[in-house]
């Protein structure tokens, strides 16, 4: 069982994603998460938008400075486990603006969804669910968890890396994207264990204390929340990936083969819209927040510039870019 006063963290580093901010934030605070961002020299409108967030109580912004050659994840994971919101946690999450958690048991919240289950534990893995592009050539502003719904086989082995939550954060020396380490204790311990969704005892974290990255193909498991992974998103949004080093690891991650094994859409997913009722409700609310429509129409305008350039085009041109513009005037 779960205490419902338990302060649950969801932690997300940023950089120049302000056309996503507010249905993430959205999305993690209608389950029940309280939200720590970090952001690193964002050029867009995104900083403002989160300050603005901030100041009206819906998420806590704080900043880093990674240096130099040093991936950017690393330096906001070391910002975030040193932030209150994290170390004084009761259960924490890790993961990014394009990761969406779907809960497929209890009231749709995650503390409803841990009132059901074994809680002695020290962590419980949710396996991804990979989502292809759908068609989608070009970027439109709209919900991410609502335009992409085609995504490929369950047990496909892009889905074996996973997102965990995990009890009491300030027991580990480092946070990673994937799972905490440097745990403080035992291990091998029954209530210091690691599960999956399904609630098999995972092997691995018993075996190591260095970084877990995935699963093995036969411990992907959605039976009890997936983690809607829009990795690719449009074409056109995956296009200007290409040839940038991960936050991660400063690796050439985004590839050709790397597009292929994700944009698979042979399968309609639209689990995430059973929340659309309570998550319109929110989203709504935080539309309507001072200057918050405004700075998203901004955010969205300054992608449109990005993809642009990325083409050798004029942006002025392009009508995506007018139409946020105008918006941004008229709120």
């Amino acid at each position: 069982m779960v205490d419902r006063s338990e302060q649950i963290t969801v932690f997300g580093a940023m950089r120049n994603e302000g056309p996503f901010i507010v249905e993430w934030v959205c999305w993690y605070r209608m389950l029940g998460f309280e939200v720590l961002i970090a952001t690193n020299d964002c050029t867009d409108h995104s900083v403002a938008l989160l300050d603005r967030l901030a100041e009206e109580g819906w998420l806590t912004h704080i900043t880093h400075a990674p240096e130099e050659r040093q991936p950017p994840k690393q330096s906001a994971h070391r910002v975030g486990l040193a932030h209150p919101l994290m170390r004084d946690a009761d259960w924490a999450m890790v993961c990014d603006v394009d990761e969406f958690l779907v809960l497929h048991e209890g009231d749709g919240t995650i503390q409803s969804y841990l009132e059901g289950r074994d809680t002695h534990v020290a962590g419980i893995c949710f396996s991804w669910m990979c989502f292809g592009a759908g068609g989608w050539k070009r970027y439109h502003d709209g919900l991410v968890h609502r335009q992409f719904r085609r995504r490929g086989p369950e047990s496909q082995r892009v889905n074996m890396p996973f997102k965990s939550l995990f009890k009491t954060p300030a027991r580990y020396r480092r946070l990673n994207a994937h799972a905490p380490s440097g745990f403080d204790g035992d291990r091998t311990l029954p209530e210091n264990r690691w599960i999956d969704g399904a609630g098999r005892p995972i092997q691995k974290f018993v075996d190591t204390d260095q970084p877990i990255h995935h699963l093995s193909p036969d411990q992907i498991t959605h039976a009890s929340a997936q983690m809607n992974h829009y990795v690719i998103r449009s074409e056109e949004s995956f296009d200007i990936k290409r040839g940038k080093p991960s936050a991660s690891a400063l690796k050439d991650r985004y590839t050709d083969q790397f597009y292929r094994a994700r944009n698979r859409n042979g399968f309609k997913d639209i689990t995430a819209y059973k929340y659309a009722e309570s998550f319109d409700l929110i989203h709504a609310a935080a539309m309507a927040l001072p200057d918050v429509a405004r700075l998203h129409h901004l955010c969205c305008a300054d992608y449109v510039v990005t993809l642009c350039a990325h083409r050798g085009v004029d942006h002025r041109t392009d009508e995506r870019w007018i139409k946020h513009m105008d918006a941004a005037s008229a709120g």
